[in-house]
């Protein structure tokens, strides 16, 4: 078996209060996983601010004594759009009452990146032109990188092996445990709305440059990421394993479950990440569809803006997952020691 090359582009929260860390634990299976080849990180805007998720993710590579893995810094805003109202909601939730779950994580409050580093962009280019059609390249986060990457060097397009974006929603048959019911007890429709903007939406114009650049598109949509969950049993499996890479996954990600339990009333966290991840580590676990992405009506904020009609803009969209079998091979796959 030949592992797959992979760039994690990741807007990574892991260990901030009332956010969720599945950016995190999406790395730490890449890191886990021999068929993945990591090749760095890139960091993005989201769940935090770039430079939040610079910090977490270098502070979690050097817990996990992997502080050789590059991580590339990228862009802080969005292309066109002003996401203060978005963060200002964020900053004030994890103000709020839950924030006691997770105490006072200790955090750098600049991330230790060398000055040279390249930005994110630019590492995308380089490892493109290095392993021309080798390499994949996983948002798990906005698109505004990739984006950056194909205006600056459009040569590069046809070379990027695979772009697999958790993100979209589509419509589901009647009677499907995949329909889209996106709601949260605990973020008000309003704000859903009006304010908050994650991964595809937080930056749409960016979103709208990957979806016409004609490059291989695997997205993994909400439908299929809203079933699959990490439980508290998982994770006292995890607890039992005395390693810093074990003790580092439990004690970051044990507060989010009980925040979704007890606020969100669901039976663990949701794993929206690293089941886009491991589209490259078991694609058999799901089920594709060719679907076009309809970018007028995403850009105007219609509903679906994937449908199943003959279109300019293919993706393979995965329409289905093997639900039970991906929720033992999470936590059965992080148990496994680092390589």
């Amino acid at each position: 078996m030949t592992a797959k090359k992979v760039i994690l582009d990741l807007d990574n929260a892991m260990g901030m209060p009332a956010r969720d860390p599945d950016d995190g634990l999406a790395l730490a299976l890449a890191l886990v996983s021999p068929e993945i080849d990591l090749l760095g990180c890139t960091t993005c805007a989201g769940n935090c601010h770039t430079i939040e998720s610079t910090a977490n993710t270098v502070r979690m590579l050097a817990i996990l004594e992997r502080s050789t893995l590059p991580v590339a810094p990228g862009r802080e805003q969005p292309f066109l759009r002003d996401r203060s109202a978005h963060f200002n909601y964020l900053s004030a939730k994890a103000e709020g009452a839950a924030s006691r779950l997770w105490g006072t994580p200790a955090r750098p409050k600049k991330p230790d990146v060398h000055e040279t580093a390249p930005k994110a962009h630019e590492f995308i280019i380089e490892h493109v032109r290095t392993h021309p059609g080798q390499v994949n390249i996983v948002c798990t986060g906005s698109l505004t990188n990739l984006a950056l990457a194909m205006l600056t060097a459009p040569e590069i397009i046809p070379d990027i092996h695979r772009v697999v974006h958790m993100g979209g929603a589509f419509v589901a048959p009647a009677g499907s445990k995949f329909i889209h019911h996106w709601r949260t007890p605990d973020i008000p429709d309003e704000v859903w709305r009006n304010t908050l903007r994650f991964n595809t939406h937080f930056d749409p114009e960016a979103s709208a440059v990957v979806f016409r650049s004609g490059v291989s598109l695997t997205l993994v949509p909400v439908n299929v990421t809203q079933t699959v969950f990490l439980r508290q049993g998982d994770l006292e499996v995890l607890n039992s394993l005395e390693t810093p890479f074990h003790q580092f996954i439990y004690e970051n990600t044990r507060p989010w479950i009980t925040w979704s339990e007890t606020v969100r009333q669901l039976p663990g966290a949701h794993m929206h990440d690293p089941l886009a991840l491991a589209v490259l580590i078991d694609p058999l676990m799901y089920r594709f569809d060719k679907m076009t992405v309809d970018v007028e009506a995403f850009l105007s904020g219609g509903f679906p803006w994937l449908k199943q009609c003959p279109g300019a803009c293919r993706a393979d969209v995965a329409v289905e997952a093997d639900i039970e079998r991906f929720e033992r091979f999470l936590p059965r796959r992080l148990s496994a020691p680092l390589p």
